[in-house]
């Protein structure tokens, strides 16, 4: 008895080794949403937005913090979040943190006349905070030969996405516009569950009706000179309920839109859902839409 609480006692005070690090890097493309910032102002901002996108391509996105970002701003001034805050929440609450930068890169800054555009490229050690995310690979794109990433579109542009998993599971995809409201692209609109079936190690292309009969194709529209949206990719290995969204009317143009719910009642049927299920990915893209 003795040797077995002496035992106890060293497994006790054993420390807990801290996540391991792993690199990260990525190119990214940052348009600036503010015809005032300067140049330095987008350097500086297109390099924080791309540290916060490769460690949400590595790690995925924390639900609960973007609830809890909303609820600090609501606490403030009592309104909604502003727009630039908002649309910035997609790419701040990764499930990660940047530990050490090895190299920070511009790669190509203009000026179209209204706003800058930079492309740059950064690398370093991150760790994750919680769980193993699966390898999941997609692009939205708007043609359906497009193989990269694209963020940036034009009113009446096509959407697809490319989508695969290296284990099959149960995906869907949302979009949120400037009215925050959550519009379901996938599963499609003939669908009664909250997932679209995929298979591992399966390239898809949804919104295409090339390829599925069923599925609905899309177009991006926009009211003011630009627009704002989040696209969210919800993925995880098991089954997931459905929101509770509402069936879609039309548009302005008349154009039938998807079914939808209001933006807090999605983000807290994706928190219970995150919650509940540890296998659960959540990968965010903040896009442009301009005129």
């Amino acid at each position: 008895m003795r040797n077995f609480f002496f035992i106890l006692l060293m497994v006790m005070v054993l420390p807990v080794s801290a996540a391991k690090l792993s690199t990260v890097s990525i190119t990214y493309d940052y348009l600036s949403n503010d015809r005032n910032e300067s140049k330095a102002e987008a350097e500086i901002h297109a390099i924080e937005k791309a540290k916060q996108r490769a460690l949400e391509n590595a790690f995925g996105v924390d639900v609960s913090s973007i609830i809890v970002s909303l609820d600090k701003e609501r606490s403030i001034d009592g309104e909604l979040i502003n727009d630039e805050d908002f649309f910035s929440l997609g790419s701040t609450v990764a499930r990660g943190e940047w530990i050490e930068t090895v190299k920070e890169e511009i790669l190509n800054i203009y000026h179209d006349g209204v706003l800058w555009h930079v492309r740059v490229f950064v690398e370093g050690k991150a760790r994750e905070k919680a769980g193993a995310p699966v390898d999941l690979h997609y692009a939205f794109i708007n043609n359906a030969h497009d193989k990269q990433n694209r963020t940036a579109y034009y009113d009446n542009d096509d959407i697809f996405l490319r989508f695969s998993s290296p284990v099959s599971g149960a995906l869907c995809v949302y979009l949120v516009d400037d009215e925050k409201t959550a519009y379901c692209l996938l599963p499609y609109m003939g669908s009664t569950q909250g997932y679209q079936d995929v298979r591992a190690n399966k390239e898809y292309l949804f919104f295409n009706s090339d390829e599925d009969r069923e599925a609905d194709e899309y177009v991006l529209t926009a009211q003011k000179n630009v627009e704002h949206n989040v696209l969210y990719v919800i993925f995880s290995s098991n089954k997931f309920t459905k929101a509770r969204d509402r069936k879609g009317g039309r548009n302005w143009r008349k154009q039938p839109v998807p079914r939808n719910l209001a933006y807090k009642d999605f983000l807290e049927w994706l928190s219970k859902n995150q919650t509940a299920d540890k296998n659960m990915q959540v990968r965010t893209e903040v896009i442009t839409i301009s005129h």
